[in-house]
């Protein structure tokens, strides 16, 4: 199951014996571990029934969860960084998988055993097998561009705040969808906007801090309109900040493959509502994208496509340094196009 469906199933406790926590986001991950524990812990008694273990042996894992919950019904085991889901083990301790996999055959009743994998777990495991097969995987992977947004507004109203659809785009785009720093960036709106109850686009611009590709965005949109100063700062911004400059010209290329592809889009007379998703961009940036493309003839964007796929192979051939290559992309490109 994704998190959406434990989430649910959490609350209408239907909870089951054994669960496997895998996947990348790390912050839902540590949520849906809190609700588990609100929901069967007894409250001021969570810690007497609460057991962390990483990496246990057989026996350890078998005794945490056969130990009988203190004042309560349920005891919590938790195991981190079990060897026999992750991969880095060229062997597998046999007896060890032997003992657990019998042991999940018949957990004790007033235990929750919850497998917590850092990142994703390994498929081609044993245990990892059985697990799946007893329907314990819970899949915490990234969550997608409307999922997200959906989860943020949701997260935004439990602080008393509102937010629009659009307006929750316009968030996930400019500080990317890792949980954690979106809940960051809400927790610094929730402040700012102090009284008031509705966020709006002007508030994410004045206090959210920029991903890189909402960086990358802004800094082609100055450079399409001709503000080469502002782009070359937002470049410098970047690279300050850290940024590898063969990553900014791998966004650099997606961006301009982008406005090449709307305006073939707009050329071919395509309805604005598919333009999004055909283009995997947010809606609300397709208004915005619509007017870049609509600066230059098809041949000079895809001239400049062209130009970036094979600036970017050159580097990564070998054959030129990257030394300077996003500062001399974006020379090269105003050359392309208004040449």
């Amino acid at each position: 199951m994704n998190h959406t469906a434990f989430f649910q199933a959490v609350k209408s406790g239907n909870i089951a014996p054994c669960y496997v926590f895998e996947g990348a986001e790390e912050y839902i991950k540590q949520q849906a571990l809190s609700n588990l524990c609100s929901k069967l812990l007894p409250a001021g008694l969570e810690e007497m029934n609460l057991t962390d273990l990483t990496d246990p042996d057989a026996d350890q894992l078998i005794a945490a969860s056969e130990t009988l919950p203190f004042m309560g019904d349920v005891r919590i085991v938790v195991i981190r960084d079990c060897a026999l889901l992750t991969a880095g083990r060229k062997s597998e301790d046999e007896r060890k998988i032997t003992a657990i996999s019998e042991y999940l055959t018949n957990i004790s009743p007033s235990t929750c055993l919850v497998f917590y994998v850092k990142g994703k777990a390994d498929g081609r495991k044993k245990l990892y097998t059985q697990l799946k097969k007893m329907n314990c995987i819970v899949d915490f992977s990234p969550m997608g561009d409307a999922e997200c947004a959906d989860w943020a507004r949701k997260t935004m109203r439990r602080s008393g705040k509102q937010m629009d659809s659009q307006t929750a785009g316009k968030l996930i785009f400019t500080v990317g969808r890792d949980a954690a720093l979106l809940k960051q960036e809400m927790d610094k709106l929730t402040s700012f906007l102090q009284d008031r109850d509705t966020v709006t686009d002007e508030d994410i611009d004045a206090v959210c801090t920029r991903s890189t590709e909402c960086t990358v965005f802004q800094m082609v949109d100055a450079q399409v309109a001709g503000k080469m100063d502002t782009a070359f700062s937002l470049l410098r911004d970047m690279v300050r900040s850290g940024e590898d400059r063969i990553g900014i010209l791998a966004m650099l290329l997606r961006q301009y493959r982008i406005l090449y592809h709307m305006r073939c889009l707009l050329d071919e007379k395509t309805p604005q509502q598919a333009q999004a998703s055909l283009l995997g961009i947010p809606p609300f940036a397709v208004g915005r994208t619509q007017q870049q493309a609509r600066r230059f003839e098809k041949e000079r964007l895809k001239a400049a496509y062209s130009y970036l796929m094979n600036y970017e192979y050159e580097i990564k051939t070998g054959r030129i340094t990257q030394d300077g290559c996003a500062e001399s992309a974006l020379l090269q490109l105003e050359g392309i196009l208004r040449g």
